[in-house]
């Protein structure tokens, strides 16, 4: 099954073309990704620092690691609505990329293995690091013409999804909503 899969992945990752509907699409779902990367830095950070707080007062003998952040596909996980290739058998082929038999790192870390949430020591992590860029000419775009996509600077998060998961292209272009998973790491002194 798993060599099915990535002879899927690779099948359909060489049909995409260069297109302008395409760029359009690539480029809402690269911003709309790094949207919430930032949101979910802020929102970890946050809960970082009330969780850090709320121990102090408390008393607590528990020791705070940090908060894990994973971001994954579709509103809930949910196949998104607005992929033109609908029905039972893309629903069928969602479940099964979003299965960690199959696509384990995509399970284990969401859509951005190199954003983690907030442990303490990211305080002054810039957008250019949040989203993998040496500078603003960067772009992730392996795998694609290169000519053609260098303006979109894509991130590394894109890329992540583009050549270490089982997605193709297709399965991921269209979304517009995310599910993210916050979880609060603790250690006990006793």
């Amino acid at each position: 099954m798993e060599t099915l899969i990535f002879n899927r992945r690779m099948l359909l990752n060489q049909l995409f073309k260069p297109t302008d509907e395409n760029y359009q699409l690539l480029k809402k779902f690269n911003e709309t990704l790094k949207e919430v990367v930032i949101k979910n830095y802020q929102q970890s950070k946050e809960l970082y620092y009330n969780t850090k707080k709320m121990l102090a007062d408390s008393g607590s003998s528990l020791q705070f690691e940090g908060v894990e952040c994973k971001i994954f596909l579709g509103k809930d996980r949910q196949y998104s609505k607005s992929n033109p290739f609908q029905g039972e058998e893309s629903e069928m082929i969602w479940e099964i990329l979003n299965d960690e038999g199959y696509n384990d790192i995509y399970c284990k870390y969401g859509c951005c293995m190199s954003f983690s949430g907030y442990h303490g020591e990211e305080d002054n992590k810039t957008e250019m690091e949040l989203m993998g860029m040496q500078d603003a000419d960067d772009c992730w775009n392996e795998g694609l013409d290169r000519e053609w996509s260098h303006n979109l600077h894509l991130h590394q998060h894109f890329h992540n999804l583009y050549d270490h998961t089982s997605f193709s292209i297709f399965d991921f272009i269209y979304v517009r909503d995310f599910y993210t998973k916050f979880e609060l790491k603790f250690n006990q002194n006793t």
